[in-house]
């Protein structure tokens, strides 16, 4: 004889899995990632930053051998 699931047990099962799931996706959501990466970097206006432009080797252009 096959016994039947009572539908409340059915519904407390599908609130807990739904919390479950809630409760992972706002544990996930609420962590902060944001990485502070300190600026190393130059700007327009100075697009090399604090290096010199990088040298170009003599007699590779138009004008080499």
């Amino acid at each position: 004889m096959k016994k039947e699931v009572p539908t409340w047990l059915v519904v407390v099962a599908i609130i807990v899995v739904v919390a479950l799931v809630a409760a992972w996706l706002w544990q996930g959501t609420s962590k902060s990632n944001d990485v502070v990466v300190p600026k190393t970097f130059g700007d327009e206006s100075n697009p090399w930053g604090n290096q010199g432009a990088p040298a170009r080797p003599q007699g590779q252009g138009a004008s080499g051998p």
